[in-house]
């Protein structure tokens, strides 16, 4: 597939903050993250759906289906910029227009349970997606310089190569493939579902508070599916915080990357911890990881 990159976001750009999974249950860290993009010389609209609450979720599946179609289908939104995870856009994944959205390419940010919305669309429209952090998760409390930084460097300039910065090499080498991937758990509640890349892909994955066993299976689960252990060129973790056993961990990666024995590696600044660095997810890469690079084509 040929992957649709979203053109860079200019100052003076209107940046949506879209609620499309959990609850906002404090507003005004919204409002202080939109202080923070408002400093910066952008515009910002709240969706609606960030008032709103059913249950667990910010509202039904249908209005927070149609709120998403709404950001990328408005010309006068540049950029859209997930609120919060938590649950839900698994909920959505049937409602969506992805025809309005490969018509109306956006920079589409966020993480965690954003991870469903992520690799769907880009299943279905080739559209590149930004593990990013979010407005209310992130911008709406205290992020680092590194997670600022990061963001409106990918947000305006856009990204030419990765660090990582903390590696942990279980198995060395150089391989190319669409950088594809995010949180692991959000992606084994997608197996059921056309999610599947068709071409190699080197797979970054981070979360949180599972215990290594689980982590173990999901790996496992997803293994266990031809397309996906096919296709898989290269391995890079992110952050796996809360993990209950750091040595079980580790001898778990370590024996996982000796059976498949590709590129794989761990320090990649991603996932729930304050320092986020923000990539793209769908394009074409080259991980390398003697150099410790992640090399967007």
């Amino acid at each position: 597939m040929r992957p649709i990159i979203p053109e860079k976001i200019k100052k003076g750009a209107t940046i949506g903050f879209l609620a499309v999974s959990g609850d906002i249950k404090d507003y005004a860290k919204l409002e202080q993250a939109k202080v923070e993009f408002e400093k910066r010389g952008f515009n910002v609209v709240i969706s609606q759906t960030a008032l709103t609450r059913k249950r667990y979720l910010c509202a039904d599946d249908i209005t927070r289906a149609n709120a998403l179609n709404e950001f990328f289908k408005n010309p006068e939104i540049d950029a859209i910029i997930a609120c919060r995870g938590g649950y839900g856009a698994i909920r959505i994944l049937d409602k969506i227009d992805y025809e309005t959205i490969k018509q109306n390419p956006k920079f589409f940010g966020g993480y965690s349970d954003i991870t469903a919305l992520q690799l769907m669309i880009y299943k279905k429209t080739g559209l590149v997606t930004y593990n990013s952090p979010m407005a209310y998760s992130d911008f709406g409390c205290e992020t680092t310089q590194y997670t600022t930084k990061s963001f409106f460097d990918a947000l305006t300039n856009g990204i030419n190569e990765l660090s990582i910065d903390c590696p942990h090499v279980f198995f060395n080498g150089a391989s190319a493939g669409v950088l594809w991937g995010g949180n692991l758990s959000t992606i084994q509640s997608l197996c059921g579902l056309d999610f599947l890349q068709d071409e190699k892909f080197i797979f970054v994955a981070e979360d949180i508070n599972e215990p290594v066993y689980k982590i173990d299976k999901m790996f496992t689960q997803l293994l266990n599916i031809p397309a996906f252990k096919n296709n898989l060129s290269a391995v890079v973790l992110g952050d796996f915080s809360g993990i209950d056993n750091e040595r079980y961990f580790n001898e778990y990666f370590t024996e996982l990357a000796q059976e498949l024995k590709i590129p794989f590696t761990g320090g990649l600044k991603f996932g729930h911890e304050k320092d986020k660095q923000t990539f793209s997810i769908g394009v074409n890469a080259i991980v390398d990881t003697n150099l410790g690079k992640i090399f967007i084509k």
